[in-house]
């Protein structure tokens, strides 16, 4: 008997058929102008899917002047999601900004615990991804110009969907699950990424958050079908656990082709470990993904947001951010610059002597860029 669906970065720039580009803000507290109700609409509930008979929403945030991109915003804490939640990210500047800039946000609310359990929850996102692919075209934007972003659980959300979703299948039923429920840049906020080594080996995100007195348990319930009860079974054997823990993680999915990568982290973080942006950093960088950690020195979870808004490109022209004036990119990737066009070009020895190349230079950074 079938089980049922459910229980109730420095490196090669990642590759695409076409050159596309998508821009994430992330400075927590810029000045950025007052938007008036007029600036843009909100479109709330919208079902983007559907679990166990329920409809899965998410609310769509249309500036008054789309630029054709889009951002998909993780609603996200401690695997929770909710309207709530959306109503706080909405006096965020940084993203009250990326609709002054004119991209579309589409804030994506997923299955919350305690009702589900993570191998549940991370099914979701590709859903929303393939319905805004979709219908990219009555959400005027452009398809294959979507980025995701989330804080904590929303980061580790968005990573795992940067690194694990599939690509098209042309042999899917339905149509909608024929697109791809692939992102072009992700931007993850003190990211949860290996829940096997959550801050020191052999420890597991669960020992981690118990060890603090925070109660997590029904995130990591993990169950099994079973085809002699006919029923989803716990599983409580340990090694079984060490998979669930192992193929949820977005570590574990990483591959050449993701797409590039920027995550803020800070150093005294006690409740995701700074540890946990590094070792996915490294492995980014060991596969050839474009990437960027930011390092918010003793800065926990709330000073990692407010370091960004000192954030500058690293002494070395290192930092995988930019600033966006007109289509004039210029890029601060250590590897190439964004020509005029838009298009991710590698550096020449002498990049003077290319008159293609637009003029490397520090920039401003609010806003973290990526080609792919």
């Amino acid at each position: 008997m079938d089980a049922p669906s459910s229980l109730a970065e420095s490196g090669m720039m990642s590759r695409s058929s076409t050159a596309t580009l998508v821009a994430l803000l992330l400075a927590a507290t810029i000045a950025v102008p007052n938007l008036g109700a007029a600036e843009y609409t909100q479109q709330e509930n919208i079902v983007y899917g559907h679990k166990d008979g329920l409809g899965l929403l998410m609310d769509v945030f249309t500036p008054r002047k789309q630029n054709g991109a889009a951002v998909i915003w993780t609603v996200s804490g401690g695997m929770n999601s909710s309207r709530r939640a959306i109503s706080r990210i909405t006096k965020f500047p940084g993203f009250r900004a990326l609709l002054d800039k004119g991209y579309t946000v589409f804030a994506v609310m997923h299955g919350s615990q305690p009702r589900f359990a993570l191998e549940e929850i991370v099914k979701d996102m590709p859903k929303a991804v393939r319905h805004i692919r979709f219908h990219a075209k009555p959400y005027g934007i452009d398809g294959d110009r979507l980025g995701v972003t989330g804080r904590s659980s929303g980061g580790q959300l968005s990573l795992y969907l940067a690194t694990a979703a599939e690509g098209a299948n042309p042999d899917a039923e339905q149509p909608i699950d024929r697109v791809s429920s692939r992102v072009q840049a992700a931007v993850a906020y003190f990211p949860g990424t290996d829940m096997v080594h959550f801050g020191k080996q052999e420890t597991t995100i669960l020992e981690h958050f118990r060890s603090r007195g925070m109660k997590a348990d029904a995130t990591f319930d993990f169950h099994k079908w079973s085809p002699e009860t006919s029923r989803f079974e716990r599983v409580t054997d340990r090694r079984e656990q060490l998979k669930f823990y192992r193929d949820l993680s977005p570590i574990t999915h990483i591959t050449p082709d993701d797409p590039p990568v920027l995550i803020i982290h800070g150093t005294v973080d006690k409740i995701v470990p700074f540890q946990q942006g590094e070792v996915f950093q490294a492995k980014l960088k060991k596969a050839g993904v474009p990437s960027e950690l930011f390092v918010a020195k003793g800065k926990n979870t709330a000073g990692a947001n407010r370091s960004m808004a000192n954030l500058r490109p690293s002494s070395a022209g290192s930092t995988a951010i930019c600033s966006i004036k007109s289509r004039n990119w210029q890029s601060a990737w250590p590897s190439g610059v964004v020509d005029k066009t838009g298009r991710y070009v590698k550096v020449p020895p002498d990049p003077m002597k290319e008159s293609k190349l637009s003029n490397p230079r520090p920039v401003p950074v609010n806003v973290f860029a990526v080609i792919s």
